[in-house]
């Protein structure tokens, strides 16, 4: 094994499985579902045609980075100020994916069991743990997932094999009952799940061989099974309506689950899944976030680090019920999460395009 600071693609893909599983699988469905319902794997189909698209532009993107970090790579191609434009909304996104989990996550802990733990303690000790993490490097926390990834795999497959006699898949018919417009709706939360691949446009510099077309596509199918599944579960278990109602259908459908007549309760196999998921994702945000705040020195970052951490612990302090925060993601931030990945992609595919960077037209010059 080396020890060099970097991780193997592997452990990059199986870091980005985790990520962009836990939101997909705990925050989107339940948006999903309350929007189209019935038609909601719909929803799931028609965003990724467009966002395959969008995979390709990645990797274009990541062929003229060169294995530079995006930050650096913007500001040699378009300088400090058009640099800023684009990395302060990435900084944004981050701190917003990071936060959002992370009161979906106490949400969920309190209600299911740990219902008498201060919430605020529940942040607290998740938050301590990422930072510890973060702090680490990319290093520990790609071998952290390659331990974490295959455990929560076989738990997922589990759980979806072994609830199969209680599935009911004509459930998920007739389709197009309510016309196009909730598929429609339902796209962009399921977009917003796609989106979240840009991350590995921000990692891939961490990884010592350069990511190619082919690991982009593989992430976006990845993403693409990691919603369907536990989402045409849920309908074929429980229905349109009564899914539509439940705040977290994959966690309802452990409750389902027994081995034989005698062993049932589960749910937590779930908690481990969960927890794997949420501090690999929270700490990965928060290492990027660093990274783009080109944070130098260590007493800076571990500063930087505790700044980012114990703000978010404050937010989810906040008198706020879970009807107002999903209200906000359902109107607020999957919509305008996915119109600032798609346009900063977009941009940055301009840039790409259109010019060099200042060290390659140096060595032309030269």
């Amino acid at each position: 094994m080396k020890v060099d600071g970097k991780i193997g693609i592997g452990q990059a893909i199986m870091t980005m499985m985790l990520t962009i599983g836990i939101t997909n699988h705990v925050t989107v469905i339940p948006l999903l579902l309350s929007e189209a319902k019935r038609d909601s794997w719909l929803s799931v189909l028609g965003a990724a045609i467009p966002f395959l698209g969008w995979a390709c532009i990645l990797a274009f993107i990541n062929t003229r980075i060169d294995q530079q970090s995006l930050s650096h790579w913007l500001k040699r191609t378009s300088g400090k100020f058009v640099s800023y434009l684009i990395l302060i909304p990435i900084l944004l996104s981050l701190y917003l994916m990071a936060l959002v989990h992370l009161i979906d996550t106490q949400t969920w802990t309190t209600v299911n069991y740990l219902p008498h733990t201060p919430e605020w303690m529940t942040a607290f000790i998740l938050m301590a743990i990422c930072i510890i993490a973060a702090f680490g490097g990319i290093g520990p926390l790609g071998m952290t997932s390659a331990i974490l990834l295959p455990i929560v795999a076989m738990l997922g497959f589990f759980v979806a094999f072994g609830n199969v006699p209680k599935k009911d898949y004509s459930l998920m018919l007739p389709v197009f009952q309510h016309g196009v417009t909730p598929i429609l709706h339902g796209m962009i939360y399921a977009g917003g799940g796609f989106a979240e691949l840009v991350l590995l446009l921000l990692l891939q510099h961490h990884v010592r061989k350069p990511l190619r077309l082919v690991h982009f596509v593989t992430m976006i199918i990845i993403t693409i099974i990691l919603t369907l599944s536990p989402l045409t579960g849920a309908i074929s278990e429980f229905g349109p309506i009564e899914s539509s109602r439940q705040r977290f259908p994959a966690f309802e459908q452990w409750r389902l689950l027994t081995i034989g007549k005698d062993i049932e309760n589960m749910e937590f196999f779930a908690i481990f899944q969960w927890l794997s998921g949420s501090f690999i994702r929270i700490s990965l945000c928060l290492l990027l976030m660093a990274e783009i705040l080109e944070v130098r020195t260590r007493k800076a970052r571990i500063l930087v680090l505790l700044v980012l951490g114990g703000s978010m612990i404050a937010i989810t302090s906040l008198p706020f019920s879970d009807m107002a925060f999903v209200g906000f993601l359902t109107d607020v931030y999957y919509p305008l999460y996915l119109i600032v990945v798609v346009v900063v992609t977009l941009a940055v595919a301009g840039l790409a395009l259109r010019k060099r960077s200042r060290e390659g037209n140096a060595d032309h010059d030269a």
